[in-house]
């Protein structure tokens, strides 16, 4: 049986996706029921991209095949994360089990947006959908314009 992730933030970005993933392709366009994106995951006192529970929404992304290898790799680079079967809420069926990583929904006041992680997000929207992008993300923090020295180390090129 086959195994594929469901990225929705970074891992859309093609570079970003081969840092991380070396050799992968994003095979298909995908959208995930029942849930919304929000800038909420806490990491090395930042915040990063997550999706929350929400009825009659759905979150754009992309699906990628991976190993069991890979799959155990990404559970331990994103931490703070929980690896989730969504196989049964994906818009489109694949002939496996398609998991994502989903954080907890708590608040962090204290930490900031890096924009260097939203410009990495941003570059695999177009650009007459980025404004929308941004409405439909749930941003509570301050946004840190960290564009001189980047805080996100897989930023888009």
């Amino acid at each position: 049986m086959s195994i594929y992730v469901f990225g929705y933030g970074s891992l859309m970005n093609a570079g970003s996706l081969q840092r991380t993933l070396p050799g992968k392709k994003i095979m298909a366009k995908a959208s995930l029921l029942g849930y919304r994106r929000k800038i909420n995951a806490p990491v090395d006192g930042y915040l990063y991209l997550n999706i929350v529970p929400k009825k009659k929404w759905k979150v754009g992304g992309v699906i990628i095949k991976i190993s069991e290898q890979d799959l155990e790799f990404l559970k331990q680079r994103e931490i703070g994360y929980n690896c989730l079967d969504v196989s049964d809420r994906m818009t489109q069926k694949f002939d496996g089990r398609v998991f994502t990583f989903v954080a907890p929904n708590k608040e962090y006041p204290k930490f900031k947006i890096p924009w260097s992680y939203i410009n990495t997000c941003l570059s695999t929207v177009s650009y007459d959908k980025r404004d929308l992008w941004l409405d439909e993300t749930i941003i509570v923090n301050d946004i840190e314009y960290d564009i001189d020295q980047p805080v996100y180390s897989l930023v888009a090129k």
